[in-house]
């Protein structure tokens, strides 16, 4: 599939998004009704062809899936990747994906895969799925809509009978709704915690991508580092300048997750209907492989909480990430994260612009950041977009490298 094959397919989504926000009034039309009856077969067709269970548990079977528990009660899952290369005497590594993404962000294919990259260079990874999220405990309408169901005797396969296929997905409401500040007060230091405990190390580096960065950041400017020893953040932000771009893209995701929590539509739709808008804000498609791009709009994707969206939304009209009560803004107490810290972008990033990376780089109370730049200015063979600065064509050659010398040299 090619770039303008993409485009046709990304307006053919786009009609759809308008379809889907239509059918938000309460007397939804009879033909839509249909169409997505039909996506919905066409959907569960095409999860069940071999080359999707292939691509789905690719991850999986490079990394061993760990489940552990937070203070309040959820259950995360972590997936492992030990060194492949000659073991660093090094920290572990862990790996936190954005938002409407899962712990497989990292691992999409061989070509284009951080958590394979770092094990070869001897690190330690931990690939993570924050609440809600790939594994991890989750919502679901039905459980046969969690995304492991089709998947059975593979998921027993891969964490030796110590998994239920469909992971911690659960029809329980309890685990519908949890905001950002959850994943900073919550997730982060159990997350840290266990890869402390199990490893024996002191600290943890942490990488995040977009909010996976933002709930670190998060947590070392306002509460007490978990054990967080470096910090490298690609594509994050607590301010957004530029936030009407942003909003349109978020309360599509918003209006999807209002439809599935009452039960109109399945995570996947929900998911498609924010995808055109998607496309420009968060890809250079032209930095991007076909595989990489329906991982990205498909089976590496999770629907994001109202709660966690009411945080970005936030976020978008008023320039700073506030807390869930929007009281206190994350924004103003950067000074307080003092850990190596590196944070990065593409240089044609829409949703966190290099001038977002450089107020992060000089609100940061570290004594040693660096501002990295994914671009033709810097020496790149391409601007990078938000989601290519690490899954794009070049990542593996130039990005991951650059990314893990600086690790390496702050070991």
């Amino acid at each position: 599939m090619d770039a303008t094959e993409m485009n046709r397919r990304t307006l053919a989504r786009g009609a759809f998004a308008g379809a889907l926000a239509a059918s938000a009034s309460p007397a939804l039309a009879q033909d839509f009704g249909k169409f997505l009856e039909r996506t919905a077969r066409e959907s569960l067709r095409k999860g069940l062809e071999p080359q999707a269970i292939e691509r789905a548990f690719a991850g999986s079977r490079s990394g061993e899936p760990v489940p552990f528990r937070t203070a309040d009660g959820w259950t995360l899952v972590a997936h492992r990747y030990k060194p492949t290369g000659q073991p660093r005497a090094a920290a572990p590594i862990v790996l936190c994906h954005g938002l409407t993404y899962n712990a497989l962000f990292w691992d999409l294919d061989p070509a284009c895969s951080p958590a394979r990259h770092l094990a070869a260079a001897g690190y330690d990874v931990w690939s993570v799925n924050l609440r809600g999220c790939g594994l991890s405990q989750k919502w679901v309408w039905k459980l046969e809509n969690a995304p492991t169901q089709l998947l059975g005797a593979a998921m027993r396969t891969v964490t030796k009978g110590k998994m239920a296929p469909t992971g911690y997905a659960t029809v329980d409401p309890k685990f519908a709704s949890w905001t950002l500040d959850d994943h900073i007060i919550r997730d982060v230091p159990a997350i840290v915690g266990h890869v402390r405990r199990v490893t024996g190390a002191p600290d943890v580096t942490w990488f995040g991508h977009s909010m996976g960065g933002i709930v670190a950041i998060a947590a070392l400017s306002r509460y007490q580092n978990p054990g967080i020893g470096r910090l490298v953040a690609v594509g994050s932000q607590v301010t957004m300048p530029d936030g009407q771009i942003a909003g349109q893209y978020l309360n599509s995701i918003l209006t999807g997750r209002e439809l599935q929590l009452a039960g109109q539509l399945d995570a996947a739709t929900a998911l498609q209907a924010g995808e055109a808008a998607a496309q420009n804000m968060f890809f250079n498609i032209r930095n991007i492989d076909t595989k990489v791009y329906e991982a990205l709009t498909g089976w590496a994707t999770d629907v994001p909480s109202i709660g966690v969206m009411r945080q970005y939304m936030t976020l978008s009209s008023r320039g700073e990430l506030l807390d869930a009560r929007g009281q206190t803004s994350y924004a103003r107490n950067l000074a307080n994260l003092t850990v190596p810290a590196l944070f990065a972008c593409g240089a044609a990033d829409r949703f966190a612009p290099p001038r977002v990376q450089q107020q992060l780089h000089a609100g940061a109370g570290s004594a040693d950041k660096t501002l990295l730049i994914i671009g033709r200015a810097q020496g790149y063979q391409v601007d990078a977009g938000h989601d290519d600065a690490l899954v794009g064509l070049n990542s593996r050659q130039q990005v991951y490298p650059t990314i893990e010398r600086w690790i390496a040299d702050r070991s």
